[in-house]
C-alpha cells in the first residue's frame, strides 16, 4: 500500500465529513421542527379537551340557573306543569354530574357533593308535591330555596374553576409556542454558526488564498479544518501549488538566464574591440621591434594597457552582474551606465538610449538585482519600438530617504486592460514570453521596500516610475 493509500484511508477512518455533517443537521433540523410541529399539535389537542370539557361545566350551570328560575314559578302559581319542568331540570344536573369531563374542573368529592344536594333538594321539593290552590310549608319553602342557592353557588364555582383552567391551559400554551419558538430559533443559529465555522469561514479563506495566489504569492494554504472534503482540498491545492512554484522558479531561473544571455551578446561586442586593438597593435609592435622609435614603441605599449583596462572593465562588470550581493549603498549612475554598457550591443540603430542621473545619488538595494530591473525595463522599451525612438533613464532624489527612477519612452504604448494585469505573473502580450519580467521587476522592487507605478498610452509611449531607500532603514 502506497503512502498516498495509507493517507487517504486515515482521512478516511478518522476525520468526519462535511457532507455527513450537513445531513446530520439537516435531520437535527428536521427533527427540531417535527418535534415542535407535535408540541404545538398537542397543546391544541389539550385546549380542544378543556373546550369540550368546558361544556358539560355550562350545561350543569345553565342548568342549575333554569332549575332555580323555574323554582320560582313553581312556589308562584304552584302548578303541576312548573313542578314537572323543575324535577325534570333535576334529573338533568343529575345525568350531566355523571360526565367524566367535570373531573377536569373539580374534585370527586365536590361532585359527590353535589350530587347529595341535588338528591336533598329533589327529596324536599316532593315533600312539597304541588296542589292546586294550596298554600305550601314556609319553612319547607326556604330549606327548599336555601338548597338550591347552594347547588347554584357550588356549580358557579367549577364554572369559574373552568374559566380559571381555561386560562391556565392558554398560558401554558403560549409558553409552550414561546419555548419552542425559542430552541428553534437557537438551533438555527446555533446551525448557522457551526455551518460558518465549518463551510464558509474556510471557504472564505480559501478564497482570499486564491486571490493571493494570482498576485504571484505562491503560499501553501493554511486553513484549518478536520473535514474530509477541506482536507483533500487543501492537499489537492497545495501539491498544485508547489508545482506552481516549482514551475515559477524554474521560469524565473530562465528568464534570468536570458538577461545573462543578452549580458554575454553584449560582453562579447564590447570585448571584441579592445581585444581587436590589442591584437593589431601587439602586430605591430613585432614590426617595429627592431626599430628605435622609443616614443611610438610607447604608443602602442599605452594603447594596449588602455585596451586591457577597457577589457578587464567589461568582464568587471560581468561578473559584478552575475554575482549576487546581500543590500547595500551604491552609486546609481555608475551601476545604470555599466548595465546599459553591457547590454549596447541590444540596442538597435534607430534607437536612442539616454541617462540622466546624478552623480552623488545612491540607493540602497542589491547592485545587482536593481541592473536586472534596468535590463528589463529596457528591453521592454526597445521591444515597444518597432519603428525606432528614444528610451531615457532619469533619476533624482525625491526626498531625504528616497530616491525615484524614471524610465521612459515613446513607443507603442499600453491600453488600461494591459495596464491592469502588467505586473501579472505570467501575463505576456509578447509571443513566446514567459510574462515574467515585469513580475520579476515588481517582486524585485517591493522585496527592497520600493513601489513601482507605471503611466502609459496607446501611442504616447510608457514611463516606469520606481522609488527606493536611499539609505538603511
Amino acid at each position: 500500500m502506497q503512502y498516498r493509500d495509507i493517507y487517504l484511508w486515515l482521512m478516511k477512518r478518522f476525520l468526519g465529513s462535511l457532507r455527513q455533517k450537513i445531513l446530520l443537521s439537516y435531520f437535527a433540523g428536521a427533527a427540531i421542527i417535527l418535534g415542535f410541529a407535535m408540541l404545538s399539535w398537542d397543546n391544541l389537542n389539550n385546549q380542544q379537551k378543556i373546550i369540550v370539557s368546558g361544556d358539560s361545566v355550562t350545561s350543569l350551570f345553565d342548568t342549575t340557573l333554569e332549575i332555580r328560575r323555574f323554582e320560582k314559578n313553581y312556589f308562584l302559581y304552584r302548578t303541576d306543569a312548573d313542578y314537572k319542568e323543575l324535577s325534570a331540570y333535576i334529573d338533568q344536573a343529575a345525568g350531566l354530574l355523571e360526565s367524566p369531563d367535570l373531573t377536569h374542573f373539580t374534585s370527586s368529592d365536590v361532585i359527590s357533593g353535589l350530587n347529595d344536594d341535588l338528591h336533598e333538594y329533589d327529596t324536599l321539593l316532593s315533600q312539597d308535591a304541588p296542589t292546586t290552590g294550596r298554600e305550601g310549608n314556609p319553612g319547607l319553602e326556604n330549606s327548599i330555596r336555601e338548597k338550591g342557592k347552594e347547588i347554584v353557588t357550588t356549580t358557579g364555582e367549577v364554572s369559574d374553576r373552568r374559566n380559571a383552567v381555561n386560562q391556565e391551559s392558554l398560558q401554558t400554551a403560549k409558553r409552550n409556542l414561546i419555548f419552542g419558538i425559542g430552541a428553534l430559533l437557537a438551533a438555527v443559529l446555533a446551525g448557522g454558526i457551526v455551518f460558518s465555522r465549518k463551510a464558509i469561514v474556510p471557504l472564505s479563506l480559501l478564497e482570499k488564498h486564491m486571490i493571493r495566489i494570482t498576485s504571484g504569492e505562491f503560499s501553501l494554504i493554511p486553513v484549518k479544518s478536520r473535514d474530509r472534503e477541506f482536507v483533500s482540498l487543501k492537499a489537492a491545492f497545495n501539491k498544485m501549488l508547489l508545482e506552481l512554484r516549482e514551475r515559477q522558479e524554474y521560469l524565473v531561473e530562465s528568464e534570468k538566464y536570458a538577461a545573462l544571455g543578452t549580458l554575454v551578446f553584449g560582453v562579447a561586442h564590447e570585448l571584441n574591440n579592445p581585444l581587436g586593438n590589442i591584437s593589431t597593435s601587439c602586430q605591430i609592435l613585432k614590426e617595429e621591434i627592431g626599430d628605435g622609435d622609443i616614443d611610438y614603441k610607447k604608443e602602442l605599449l599605452d594603447q594596449i594597457e588602455a585596451e586591457t583596462n577597457r577589457a578587464r572593465d567589461v568582464v568587471s562588470s560581468l561578473l559584478n552582474f552575475s554575482r549576487s550581493k546581500e543590500k547595500n549603498t551604491f552609486g546609481l549612475k555608475s551601476a545604470v551606465e555599466e548595465t546599459v554598457r553591457l547590454i549596447r550591443a541590444e540596442v538597435p540603430a534607430n534607437v536612442a538610449l539616454e541617462i540622466a542621473i546624478p552623480a552623488d545619488l545612491t540607493v540602497y538595494a542589491g547592485r545587482q538585482k536593481i541592473q536586472q530591473v534596468i535590463i528589463n525595463l529596457v528591453k521592454n522599451a526597445i521591444d515597444a519600438m518597432a519603428a525606432g525612438g528614444r528610451i531615457r533613464v532619469l533619476a533624482s532624489r525625491l526626498d531625504e530617504s528616497h530616491a525615484e527612477i524614471v524610465v521612459l519612452d515613446n513607443g507603442a504604448g499600453m491600453d488600461q486592460e494591459q495596464l491592469d494585469k502588467i505586473f501579472d505573473p505570467f501575463y505576456t502580450s509578447k509571443a513566446g514570453g514567459y510574462g515574467l519580467g515585469l513580475f520579476i521587476v515588481h517582486s524585485i522592487v517591493t522585496d527592497y521596500g520600493g513601489t513601482i507605478s507605471v503611466d502609459s498610452f496607446p501611442g504616447k509611449g510608457t514611463t516606469f516610475t520606481i522609488v527606493l531607500p536611499t539609505k538603511e532603514p
